[in-house]
């Protein structure tokens, strides 16, 4: 019996053309959907209600595009609103889980995320807590995700050849997509990271915490931890802004990384002095003392402004630029976010914020001081941590969560540690908050330890 639907689920234009009309309008406003989900917020899927009652339709399996006989995947992404007329992503974009068995199987070419991945249509709705998921408006109109392959349309969908993502995007998420095979066939599942990559990320999906069940993996005895193959949240900016190829300054090219295009923007300028790149750049030096200079000069050398750079804001990696003394030494600890003592609390681990970004990719920018005192460019690259020492980390904030239940003024020292610590971080000695012993304490932030800084440029 034929179904009675209002678009043609063999053809990705009528599809898109039939999702349009969910723009500016919530789910609810347009079908009648069954009572039992209007209690649902948080973690409701959106795109399974979508698809049952928008569509009308139920995916074959999950190993296939959702519309299998149009090739096309339907993906549904929360924003949230950036200013009065933009928006940007709430959280990275979850595509498909990765099978440790059968990607040491798979090439590119043959991969199932690849076959369910490379045609998608994603569909934006702003997201609010307080929001039923069927209540939630789609703010934006539908956007087709194409990967520039010969994907084999038909004529009636060959409009989607032009709406592929640019070349650049597609080698990224390529090497990306190896990388994280790769690291499978080492046996190193259970070490994989999102900062080992990009723009595709190896993203952590299951329930989390001591009773989650492992999974195993082709070429160790070790279990690892379920993960998912995702686009980082800046990446999903990235599609979300449009950038398009005029934007680039990196310039991407086949057979080229991220490394080896950054080396190459940077290369003329290793050893130089931070007065003569500035002279080069066009950058004025009187104001070299202001904090941010040195990595002003770094997002100028990369082709970006003074502010940022398009591929390293769509592939979350994080600029750090590291001052050495006349040692060698870096001259301060690093950094990261602060956090909230009544919060910390309440947090598991794979939800903090020190978690967060040490699970990102970093590029590091290292400038040094030379027998004369004068400071110049000494080296360039990029890092992400370990897994032994996310490990580490991982303790010393679970050590912090206990001690400030106890005492909020005795959290871990650099000392207790060979990778982080907890130190103040504040404007000054009024910024304060409030602990569990009900007292005001100085605002406090994870650090890592200068020596470890240290030991990462040696090796780098």
């Amino acid at each position: 019996m034929r179904e009675n639907l209002n678009y043609d689920k063999k053809n990705v234009f009528s599809i898109y053309q039939y999702a349009l009309k969910l723009t500016g309008q919530s789910l609810a406003e347009v079908v009648d959907i069954n009572p039992e989900t209007t209690n649902i917020r948080n973690r409701g899927d959106l795109g399974t209600l979508v698809e049952k009652y928008y569509f009308k339709h139920q995916p074959i399996d999950i190993h296939s595009p959702d519309f299998a006989e149009a090739g096309l995947e339907l993906k549904t992404t929360g924003v949230l609103k950036k200013n009065a007329t933009g928006f940007q992503a709430k959280e990275r974009l979850v595509l498909t889980m990765i099978n440790y068995e059968a990607i040491a199987k798979e090439t590119w070419e043959t991969s199932s995320f690849l076959k369910k991945c490379k045609l998608m249509l994603i569909l934006f709705y702003l997201y609010s807590k307080e929001v039923p998921v069927e209540e939630r408006k789609f703010v934006l109109e539908p956007y087709v995700f194409a990967f520039p392959t010969k994907l084999g349309f038909s004529d009636e969908n060959r409009w989607i050849e032009k709406l592929a993502i640019p070349d650049e995007d597609a080698i990224i998420i390529k090497k990306d997509w190896e990388f994280i095979r790769n690291k499978v066939l080492q046996g190193k599942a259970h070490e994989l990271s999102e900062g080992d990559t990009f723009f595709l990320g190896a993203c952590r999906k299951g329930s989390g915490g001591e009773s989650e069940a492992l999974r195993s993996q082709p070429f160790s005895s070790e279990k690892a931890k379920g993960r998912a193959f995702s686009f980082k949240q800046s990446y999903v900016n990235r599609l979300i802004d449009g950038h398009v190829q005029s934007e680039f300054s990196l310039g991407m090219k086949e057979g080229l990384d991220f490394r080896e295009v950054t080396k190459r923007k940077f290369a003329p300028y290793i050893g130089k002095s931070v007065e003569e790149i500035s002279k080069l750049l066009a950058i004025d030096s009187k104001s070299k003392n202001y904090k941010s200079f040195n990595r002003a000069l770094a997002n100028r050398i990369l082709g970006g402004n003074s502010n940022s750079v398009p591929e390293l804001e769509g592939a979350g990696v994080e600029m750090k630029t590291i001052r050495l003394s006349s040692s060698g030494k870096p001259r301060e600890s690093m950094s990261f976010p602060g956090f909230k003592f009544l919060e910390i609390v309440n947090e598991e681990w794979e939800e903090s914020s020190f978690f967060l970004k040490i699970e990102r990719k970093f590029l590091f920018v290292i400038f040094g001081l030379d027998s004369n005192g004068v400071e110049r460019l000494m080296k360039v690259e990029y890092w992400n941590m370990p897994y032994e020492d996310r490990l580490e980390a991982r303790r010393v904030w679970e050590e912090t969560k206990r001690r400030v239940q106890i005492d909020a003024t005795d959290l871990p020292k650099s000392r207790e540690s060979s990778v982080a610590h907890v130190r103040p971080k504040a404007r000054d000695g009024n910024d304060k908050q409030m602990t569990p012993q009900g007292t005001l304490h100085l605002k406090q932030c994870f650090w890592l330890n200068k020596e470890y800084i240290g030991k990462i440029i040696d090796n780098l």
